[in-house]
Parts: structure tokens; sequence; C-alpha cells
């Protein structure tokens, strides 16, 4: 595996807070990528999957993979959204 690159879209609680206040960190709900090659592992499906979707819409040999560490809203409420899996 050459150039692993891991991203952060989400690292809020349990409520998403998008805005200027939260611009530093972001305000988006747990959401982790992890690419290497033509490979992607994301961990959690909080809002901030939805950024990611839009950001690999336009690599379909992108292999995905998706892990949801556990079923609490915050970790799954972005999935919908998730513009890949359709």
């Amino acid at each position: 595996m050459n150039n692993i690159h891991v991203d952060f879209w989400g690292v809020r609680g349990s409520v998403p807070s998008p805005g200027p206040t939260t611009n530093r960190y972001g305000g988006n709900t747990s959401c982790v990528s992890i690419t290497a090659d033509d490979k992607i592992l994301i961990l959690d499906a909080g809002t901030g999957i939805r950024n990611l979707g839009s950001a690999i819409i336009s690599k379909p040999d992108l292999e995905i993979f998706v892990i949801v560490t556990h079923s609490h809203w915050d970790h799954i409420q972005g999935f919908p959204f998730f513009t890949p899996i359709y």
C-alpha cells in the first residue's frame, strides 16, 4: 500500500452544529476515511459522510468499505445522504 491518507469529515458529538463558530474543527458528526491506493475505509456514517460522498462520487473505481462502530444516531444519521451507495 502506498500513500495512506486519513481525513476527518466529522468529529462532533450527538448533534451536528455547522456554522461560523465551528469552522476550525467542523460541525459534522462522526465520519473518518482512510484511503490507500484504490480503496477507502469509512469509519462511521455521521453527517460528515455527505461531504465525503460528494468528494468521491467522481471516482467509480474506488472500492468502498464502511464500518459503523455502533448504532447511535450521531454515527449513522448521514448514511441516507451518502450518494455513492445509490
